[in-house]
Parts: structure tokens; sequence; C-alpha cells
């Protein structure tokens, strides 16, 4: 099986490609991710010796994160998984997250939702919760201080998390009602309310 994973929903984007249940050949991307997608998934299938067509699955970290990141990468993901016949498999961000940084096992795992918030998900006895929520920054310290667990900032993390997504995405059963999770509406519709037909 050939694997591509991509992440532009994080702070540190990232590309992985496995081969045949190979080590992942890893690319770290520049902060704006998104915008060198085409031109580094080119230059690292080429050096793997493969071609878009050889892909058997493409892996993408569907949300929460950054808005633009996530529309460009799912976008992209789409566009060559039916370009190259390969299966699209979306990944959540707290389940690559935590594939990722398996320990300690009893974490909260916080990303910037922007505003003074954060999405989070806790992480018990190695088993994330069923759901995240969106608290503020202070809320989420303050609650894992009174249950006794650390922090894990996904903005602070030093891991690449497509060679994760790429683990993952190998055993995932098909599911073609995944999409994006953005975390929260834009920022006009939580200010203004959403829009009526015009």
């Amino acid at each position: 099986m050939r694997l591509l994973a991509i992440d532009t929903a994080t702070p540190r984007p990232s590309l992985a490609l496995v081969v045949d249940g190979s080590e992942p050949w890893t690319v770290e991307l520049p902060q704006k991710g998104a915008e060198a997608l085409a031109p580094a998934i080119s230059s690292l299938l080429v050096s793997a010796g493969a071609s878009p067509r050889d892909l058997d699955r493409i892996a993408v970290v569907s949300g929460p994160g950054s808005f633009t990141g996530l529309r460009s990468s799912l976008a992209f993901a789409r566009g060559l998984a039916r370009a190259a016949g390969a299966l699209l498999v979306p990944l959540p961000t707290f389940e690559v997250v935590s594939a990722a940084v398996p320990e300690p096992p009893d974490a909260d795992l916080l990303l910037d939702a922007l505003r003074g918030e954060v999405h989070r998900r806790r992480r018990r006895k190695g088993h994330l919760a069923p759901a995240e929520d969106r608290v503020a920054r202070s809320e989420a310290l303050e609650d894992a201080v009174r249950d006794g667990v650390p922090v894990l900032d996904v903005d602070a993390v030093a891991v690449l998390l497509a060679p994760a997504a790429a683990g993952l995405a190998a055993n995932a059963a098909p599911d073609g009602t995944a999409g994006l999770l953005y975390g929260r509406p834009p920022a006009a519709e939580e200010r203004f309310g959403p829009g009526g037909a015009g």
C-alpha cells in the first residue's frame, strides 16, 4: 500500500509518505503549509520513485485547526484522491495528536481556537473522550489542575503529525460521511449571526 498523509491544520504542517509498510518519508512544510502543498507533494513522490497514480490512500487531518489550512488540505486531498483513484481518509486532529503523543495516558489535549479559547479533548487511561469542547484557555488550565492531569498543548508539541496520521489511515475503514471540523463558525457569523437570503 502507498499512503500519503497531509497535515496543514496544525501549527507544524507536514507530509508523510509510506510505501509498502516502510518507515514514513516525512517532510515539514513551512508555516503557511497550504501554499507549499502541491510542490512539496510532487517532490516527495519523486524522491520515493512514485507518482500520484501509485497512491492507494490519502489521509488528511480534518480538524479542528487552521481554517485556511483545513480547507486547502482537504480540497487538495479530495482532488488528488479522485485523480489517483485513491481512498480519502479524513482523521480528526485530536485522534492524530493522541496517536503521535500517547504519553502520558491521562492528559487534556488543547489546540488554540483564537479569541482566548481552546479546543479541548480529554484523554483518560489512554482513551480519548467521545467529543471535544471549546472553552476559555484559563478554564481549561484550571480544570486540568483540578483534575491533576497535565496539559498537552498542540501548539507547543514538537512532533510532526503526518506520520501518525499515516499510521492511523493504514488501518482505517472507509467513511464517506467524514469531513472538515472547523471547531467554530466563521468570525462574521459569530459576530452578526447566520446570514439570510440577500
